[in-house]
């Protein structure tokens, strides 16, 4: 399936675009780590999830699985014993946005499923393969446990890396993968070899400045070859990859990955569906229903994900 381009054309996705550049402008992600950046990111973050409007049709609790945070959000009314495995974002150095809470809760009470965000390890407090290592237990638990449900995994940017490291890790090992995988907005190169300069506005991008290998990503990688497929996907082998819904940006700094993904999956005849957007921003698939374009995303997402429980 060819890429569908599309332009963002609504009062509300520029009214978002405002607020995401106010949001953003002391913590954009993929410059060289300053840490006391990093820390007022994340108590901002953190002061911002107390003032979140939280969804009254979930219910939302705290588990420890397999010796990981997990965030689970489950829907009052359940139409499905079916899992969403949710990979937040954030450059591998920040915890869950508020607005992927929302985003998460939305997804559970639209498909009546049960939602579980990793709350993996990030860095510089930890590296490869710690948070991927994470997600792999979590994900083996999460089987075990439920044998006949069918399980998605969700990732967006630095959770969409490891949403598809994972993934190809499952087939490596010979696991039973998840029956679909939706990413907005993934990176899928960490070893700095993926030219980001086709179609890319990387010095107007509000939210990824990384144009290397040597910030924030590479923290997460540390001493670790980035060539290797479940740091860098881009080098993974995608026969038999499960069907995969795409989100991107048509100027933000990793839309090459999103593109080369698609590429990669559909050369190996693997079904695979990549939205486009024009002038939006990085990871704005998470918005759900903040917007008429996220809103028409959002809807597709559950069609694709139900089609393929």
């Amino acid at each position: 399936m060819a890429v569908e381009i599309r332009k963002a054309r609504s009062l509300k996705m520029k009214i978002v675009l405002i607020a995401v550049k106010k949001m953003f402008s002391n913590m954009t992600m993929g410059n060289k780590m300053d840490m006391e950046a990093l820390k007022k990111a994340r108590h901002f973050l953190e002061e911002s999830e107390l003032k979140r409007k939280k969804n009254p049709n979930v219910i939302c609790s705290v588990r420890d699985i397999e010796g990981v945070k997990v965030e689970v959000t489950e829907p009052k009314e359940k139409k499905s014993d079916n899992i969403i495995m949710f990979l937040h974002g954030g450059a591998f150095v920040l915890k869950m946005f508020p607005y992927e809470r929302t985003y998460v809760e939305v997804l559970a009470d639209r498909l009546g499923c049960t939602v579980y965000a990793v709350d993996y390890a990030v860095s510089p407090e930890s590296k490869y393969p710690v948070a991927i290592d994470q997600c792999e237990r979590v994900y083996m638990n999460l089987k075990n446990e439920n044998p006949k449900s069918k399980i998605v995994i969700m990732g967006l940017s630095a959770g969409g890396n490891l949403a598809v490291a994972l993934t190809l890790r499952l087939k490596a090992k010979k696991i039973k993968m998840p029956s679909s995988v939706i990413l907005h907005s993934p990176v899928i190169d960490l070893s700095g070899q993926l030219d980001r300069s086709i179609n890319a506005d990387i010095n107007n991008d509000i939210i990824v400045k990384y144009t290397g290998k040597k910030d924030s990503f590479g923290i997460y990688v540390g001493d670790a070859d980035a060539k290797m497929y479940d740091i860098s996907p881009y080098y993974g082998d995608f026969n038999g990859f499960p069907p995969t819904f795409i989100t991107c940006e048509s100027h933000e700094t990793l839309f090459a990955d999103s593109i080369a993904l698609d590429k990669l999956i559909e050369r190996v005849g693997v079904s695979v569906k990549t939205v486009q957007l024009d002038g939006a921003f990085h990871a704005y698939g998470a918005l759900g229903e903040r917007t008429p374009e996220t809103k028409t995303i959002l809807n597709e997402c559950v069609n694709f994900i139900n089609e393929n429980f």
